[in-house]
């Protein structure tokens, strides 16, 4: 299930600007709220069928970057210029979830920043976005940059792109791989897979706690791409987000057009044990 949060912009508490890379606050802010109702949280996964387990970031659900209509960025700070910003968040169970994010989401706010600039958001509305009905093939667009690592001969890791031989292994692995955390048990059905990329890529370099002894930078990817696979795998991808580091907000998709044909549905509606 996916959600649009439509936040205000608190202008008057801190301001209007934001760090660019504030992807690393965001995501803090987002996990805060599941620690903060954790007896809602477990009983959520629970009535799923998902073992009920106090760590939120099992993979179960993804988000996006803010999506800010107006913006203008001086250096490495970006200026709000509206009064409304967007997010979008998915979560592979069904049941009780509208009203679990509800109760996590609505009315909440959030500080988002560094030291040099802070912006408060306030959650107004929470809309339900369609379900789609996953085919084999779909074309898909980034919302947050997509990430993928893999060793160096020096056993250190590097950040790929999709122009990297081995992106498309890369992708299709990660997939599989969350799969078989969720279920428990490894991918048995059709493993015919195909990536393709759909427009130039955009190289994001994005700071985590910018400014601390911790600073590092994550490197994704924005782009356009299409996939063919069996449509569970599709369903999986499009809630619970694609590649590395989705627990800081990476790899969440948005489908910009689908193929579904008679009895390709094939939807996780209960629990795990269920598909």
């Amino acid at each position: 299930m996916r959600f649009k949060l439509i936040l205000s912009v608190k202008a008057e508490s801190f301001g209007n600007v934001l760090p660019v890379s504030y992807q690393y606050e965001l995501s803090a802010a987002v996990y805060r709220r599941f620690r903060e109702n954790m007896d809602s949280y477990l009983s959520w996964l629970s009535s799923n069928g998902f073992a009920p387990v106090d760590d939120c970031r099992n993979r179960l659900f993804s988000f996006s970057n803010l999506y800010i209509p107006r913006i203008r960025v001086e250096n490495d700070r970006l200026h709000i210029l509206v009064k409304k910003v967007q997010m979008w968040i998915s979560f592979l169970p069904v049941r009780g979830t509208r009203e679990f994010v509800e109760k996590l989401f609505l009315g909440a706010t959030f500080v988002l920043g560094d030291r040099r600039s802070r912006v408060e958001l306030a959650v107004d509305e929470i809309v339900d976005c369609p379900v789609p009905e996953f085919g084999r093939e779909a074309e898909y667009l980034a919302l947050s940059p997509i990430v993928f690592m893999v060793a160096r001969s020096n056993r250190s890791m590097e950040y790929i792109g999709p122009d990297n031989p081995d992106y498309a292994t890369c992708f299709y692995r990660a997939i599989l791989g969350k799969y078989e955390k969720i279920f428990g048990r490894p991918f048995e059905g059709d493993t015919d897979f195909s990536f393709q990329l759909l427009s130039e890529p955009k190289r994001k370099g994005i700071f985590m706690m910018r400014f601390t002894p911790e600073e590092s930078k994550v490197i994704g990817y924005m782009y356009k791409f299409r996939l063919s696979m069996e449509p569970i795998l599709h369903q999986i991808m499009y809630e619970t987000g694609v590649g590395e580091k989705i627990n800081l907000g990476f790899g969440c998709v948005e489908i910009l057009r689908q193929e579904t044909q008679q009895n390709d549905k094939n939807e996780i509606t209960l629990g795990k044990d269920e598909t």
